[in-house]
């Protein structure tokens, strides 16, 4: 028997184009995110959106592009020591507003949502320690190969994950736009493709936040 998880509308944190984000009901170490019907979605001229209204289809391959990229990494890194710098997920359950997604949620140390990169360069508040974290997690897309194509700054977050025992250490965590989601899949090509591909959304990264991208060193710093 399939058992429907009900979330509130007062639990909605979040709402991007194609899913709205929920605090889970009753795990505070989880997230729930929901496709929103196509009729919700606000309407869109470029690319994405030509593609999301002609071919429906376009709008489940990103998410399964999505967690084939995690089952991906984690079947490559079984060790139970493997730090993985994107949001960990843990599949599917039906809710009042849709099918959601159960994804890790990345914590303040008061409980609540840890802040995005953007959130915190439109603040004024990203200190050195976290462009250390930012640097730290750019190290480990690079090092494992993994595919993300929208780095934008809102999915950064910086915060703390449940270890098990209560929350882990402070890093940033990739927490949505990683998969090889575009049309001509480049980067699943070759870790050579993929490096040049990440290479580019570091870039275009440092030019959405005023921050400094060095190439050669693979690192963010102040412009």
């Amino acid at each position: 028997m399939t058992t429907t998880l009900f979330l509130p509308p007062s639990n909605l944190v979040a709402s991007g184009v194609q899913r709205a984000v929920y605090l889970h009901p009753a795990d505070s170490t989880k997230l729930v995110k929901v496709l929103k019907p196509a009729e919700q979605q606000a309407r869109r001229r470029n690319f994405n959106g030509v593609m999301d209204r002609w071919f429906p289809a376009t709008r489940l391959r990103q998410i399964r592009k999505e967690y084939m990229e995690y089952l991906r990494i984690m079947l490559n890194h079984p060790e139970p020591d493997f730090h993985l710098p994107v949001s960990h997920m843990f599949g599917f359950v039906s809710t009042n507003v849709g099918l959601g997604c159960l994804t890790e949620r990345v914590m303040s140390p008061d409980g609540g949502l840890g802040e995005t990169l953007g959130q915190k360069v439109k603040n004024g508040t990203l200190t050195d320690e976290d462009i250390d974290l930012l640097n730290d997690a750019i190290a480990e897309l690079f090092a494992h190969g993994i595919r993300a194509s929208d780095l934008n700054p809102n999915n950064l977050v910086f915060g703390q994950r449940d270890s098990g025992t209560g929350p882990g250490p402070k890093e940033c965590v990739l927490v949505d736009g990683f998969g090889d989601i575009h049309a001509i899949p480049v980067r699943s090509m070759a870790a050579w493709s993929n490096r040049i591909g990440l290479n580019d959304s570091c870039t275009r990264l440092a030019r959405n936040t005023g921050l400094h991208w060095d190439a050669k060193q693979q690192q963010f710093s102040r412009s």
